[in-house]
């Protein structure tokens, strides 16, 4: 075979691949191919750094509120807007951005200042689960006049009714304490199983001494205006471990 015919069959071969190369490329033959991604994948592959680029913005604006927030709290001016690059490219934000970004920042300023002024509640807490499976009875038909204050200011319900209406044993119980004084009036405290009390203040009058057993539903006190109180209200404490926990979790009214 002389040099002629080889460089033809060289050429041939040549020819052979850039068109087995081009019908490949350019024609649905190349899905074929190991490991050449599908349309549904490149697709899930655009929508997942589409999702990865929204929830880095959504990171990047927590880290911009909690900034603020500690600067509020130390008594410092938040950080103006101008310091946050929303885009990575460079690119300032427009007046609508700034707009909108200030008005966030005050309402997140003026939420700040609530909750130090404790004027803004914390979210509820889950019932305990110590807790969930025990049957608690109605104390009283009344109207939940204020509720808990997870702030600490209010640790009990006030829970309003005409005078005279029996207040009844949210639960099983031995009666621990039974005593009058000038701010809380009548008040009765009632110890039940697994650590947990409640107290009933300023009723009319008790209707149980100290030592003893009580049932669930079982009157133990009545509805009056004594201590420090200018209304016919029981004000319903529930203490677990000795700390305030709020009945409206675990009692329907």
């Amino acid at each position: 075979m002389d040099r002629h015919q080889l460089l033809n069959i060289s050429a041939g071969v040549l020819v052979v691949m850039l068109l087995t190369y081009l019908l490949i490329a350019h024609t649905p033959l190349r899905r074929t191919l190991p490991g050449y991604p599908s349309r549904e994948t490149r697709q899930a592959a655009i929508e997942n750094y589409q999702k990865i680029d929204s929830l880095e913005k959504v990171i990047d604006l927590w880290a911009f509120q909690v900034a603020n927030i500690q600067r509020i709290a130390t008594g410092r001016e938040p950080l103006p807007i101008d310091s946050m690059r929303l885009a990575q490219a460079g690119t300032e934000p427009d007046e609508a951005e700034r707009a909108a970004w200030a008005a966030s920042d005050s309402l997140l300023r003026a939420q700040v200042e609530q909750i130090d002024a404790g004027q803004l509640a914390a979210p509820a807490p889950p019932p305990l689960e110590a807790l969930r499976d025990l049957k608690f009875y109605r104390p009283l038909r009344g109207t939940l006049k204020e509720g808990f204050s997870r702030t600490g200011s209010h640790p009990y319900l006030d829970l309003s009714a005409p005078s005279g209406t029996q207040a009844n044993a949210i639960l099983d119980g031995r009666i621990v304490s039974a005593e009058w004084n000038e701010v809380e009036g009548c008040t009765l405290k009632i110890q039940h199983e697994g650590d947990l009390t409640s107290f009933y203040r300023h009723a009319d009058r008790l209707l149980k001494s100290v030592g003893e057993q009580v049932k669930a539903g079982t009157p133990v006190a009545v509805v009056g205006e004594t201590g420090e109180l200018s209304q016919a209200l029981i004000q319903l404490e529930l203490r677990y471990k000795n700390q305030p926990i709020d009945p409206a979790l675990y009692i329907a009214f």
